[in-house]
């Protein structure tokens, strides 16, 4: 990492403290706690709490390949093409790994993910790929079957595994499945949910839901050209895990993400998250994982926390996305207020099992982070810092590491990939892009932010490889708020027993704050550390806590920060 970095946007305090053990005592600072001046001198007290003699044992947790991992979604038509005709393809994404990463981990001017989520890349009659035509055919637009495995190949080569998302809720209108079962008694009739009457149900807002054919109505919840399956029938169950056993063993994918995984199966007005929905991922779930228990299931339940984590704790999927969490997090870096983010964090954490949340920004159905945030860079940076030391899995959309912008409608936030400065194709094709490049590439490219170590992108592969090499910021890690002087101050603490504890800060404010202090009265923290700043300012003296009887601090006093500063400390025994 580069230390030299006097604009580093990185929130992290290492507190080299393995020899405490153990996770932090329960409870948190009060909001209403004002702290108050006090030394925060590093010398021997006696009040301290004493780090035990030998360290405390780790507690048994079950570690899954996907817990350590940085995912990137790519959508394959706007991230690289091979052939010059304007659309991305498997080929080019192969062409591009050595940018995510070269699998070299003494290397920094790759971006370190480790874990790619293509979006679909079945044979379909739209750009986006969502309404599938043949399950176990890829696109022609991005080459063959075979490209797709030797896709799989290279990235494993670089230590990089891959997830595929198989839509399994709805098929084109185009499938030969439906275009069977429009006649009534067809082999495929029952594969999809029929009425010879308009049931009078509607979807959210009144959209509707039910679509006339000929004289009977087809039930389709997101739009006319996408039926929905009828998954209460065995033979829809039987051909959908056969899908997913043909991406597992016969294309080498790692696992899926479920797209409209609350949808599945309705119950009359209810359209979604229904018991049967929730058995029928148990069901899915157990029987791939049966052969391959790696296979990652990862669900789009777009809902709140205590909704989707309901599909992990249940045990019908490994992860879900949180995206109130998401929300939560740009609504801080835009307004500026970190009032109280770190605690909805704490309580998302405590929602799900260990591990068991993936955490974003936007994905391909939003505005993209630079958009949402005002344009402003240095938020744009402290939004990765928020993504990247949280305990949910992280999951990054292609482009959001070089402020690539976009606004609905949806072609408008999955434009091509810039990859450096020349027009027309950006690095992305060498003739027309399918869709006009965003607005603003001149700066947000791969290859004009490379080689400036303040760049957006220098801070997320910096970012990568802080997480990479700190256990406490993994999923496994616990977070507990710490209580700041100012409600622009973001502070948290990061903690994983036997590798030591993080503390999490950020000034969100386009001002600076004259003196930052923190609290906590409880906390992981013991004996008397000294310390040092390992990323951002060296040249920034800060003095460690005092540590109280119960692992926390009284006062902290950080002292000024700068507008968008976030500073990386270290605390050693």
């Amino acid at each position: 990492m580069s230390s030299h970095r006097t604009h580093a946007i990185l929130a992290a305090v290492a507190l080299l403290v393995g020899a405490c053990g153990g996770p932090a005592e329960s409870g948190s600072p009060s909001p209403s706690t004002a702290p108050t001046s006090e030394s925060s001198a590093a010398a021997t007290s006696p009040t301290s709490r004493a780090c035990p003699a030998e360290p405390a044992p780790v507690p048994a947790t079950t570690t899954r390949w996907w817990h350590d991992r940085v995912f990137y979604e790519i959508f394959v038509r706007s991230f690289a093409d091979s052939d010059g005709d304007g659309i991305g393809d498997l080929q080019g994404l192969i062409s591009r790994l050595d940018s995510l990463n070269d699998g070299d981990p003494s290397t920094t001017d790759d971006l370190g993910v480790t874990a790619l989520w293509l979006m679909p890349i079945d044979a379909s009659p739209s750009y986006h790929g969502y309404d599938v035509t043949d399950y176990r055919t890829v696109e022609p637009d991005y080459g063959t079957n075979d490209d797709f495995r030797a896709l799989v190949s290279a990235a494993r080569e670089r230590g990089i595994e891959i997830i595929v998302d198989l839509v399994m809720n709805h098929t084109s209108i185009d499938h030969p499945w439906f275009q069977d079962a429009r006649s009534p008694g067809s082999v495929h009739d029952d594969w999809y949910l029929w009425a010879d009457e308009h049931p009078g149900i509607g979807g959210p807002g009144g959209r509707p839901v039910w679509h006339a054919d000929g004289e009977r109505w087809y039930y389709g919840y997101f739009w006319e050209g996408m039926p929905d399956l009828n998954l209460g029938n065995d033979e829809v169950t039987a051909e959908m895990d056969a899908a997913a056993r043909f991406w597992v063993d016969e294309m080498g994918a790692a696992g899926f993400r479920l797209d409209a995984a609350r949808h599945l199966i309705e119950d009359g007005a209810t359209l979604e998250n229904t018991p049967e929905t929730f058995a029928w991922l148990r069901g899915f779930k157990d029987r791939l994982q049966a052969p391959t228990p790696d296979a990652l299931v990862l669900g789009e339940v777009w809902d709140a926390a205590s909704v989707a984590s309901r599909y992990v704790r249940e045990g019908s999927l490994d992860l879900a996305f949180d995206f109130g969490l998401a929300s939560q997090m740009l609504q801080a870096v835009r307004n500026g207020d970190a009032t109280s983010l770190g605690f909805i964090q704490s309580e998302v954490s405590a929602v799900y099992p260990t591990g068991g949340y993936a955490a974003f920004l936007s994905n391909h159905d939003q505005d993209r982070v630079f958009d949402a945030v005002g344009g402003d860079p240095a938020r744009a940076r402290q939004a990765a810092t928020l993504l990247l030391t949280n305990p949910g899995v992280p999951f990054i959309y292609y482009g959001e590491e070089v402020g690539l912008r976009g606004r609905k409608p949806d072609e408008r936030i999955r434009t091509p990939m810039p990859w450096d400065m020349t027009p027309p194709g950006y690095g992305f094709t060498t003739g027309e892009p399918w869709q006009p490049m965003a607005e603003g590439i001149d700066t947000a490219n791969v290859a004009g932010q490379s080689g400036d170590a303040d760049s957006l992108l220098s801070h997320y592969r910096d970012l990568i490889r802080l997480r990479a090499g700190e256990p406490a910021l993994g999923p496994g890690g616990t977070l507990t708020p710490v209580q700041a002087s100012d409600r622009s101050v973001y502070a948290v603490i990061r903690d994983d027993p036997g590798s030591g504890v993080i503390a999490v800060i950020s000034n969100l404010s386009d001002e600076p704050v004259e003196d930052v202090v923190l609290s906590l009265d409880t906390g992981p923290l013991c004996g008397t550390p000294t310390a040092a700043v390992r990323l951002g300012d060296p040249g920034v003296p800060v003095a460690a806590p005092l540590v109280n009887p119960l692992g926390g601090f009284v006062t902290w006093d950080i002292g000024p920060m700068a507008a968008h500063q976030d500073l990386v400390i270290a605390l050693e025994p």
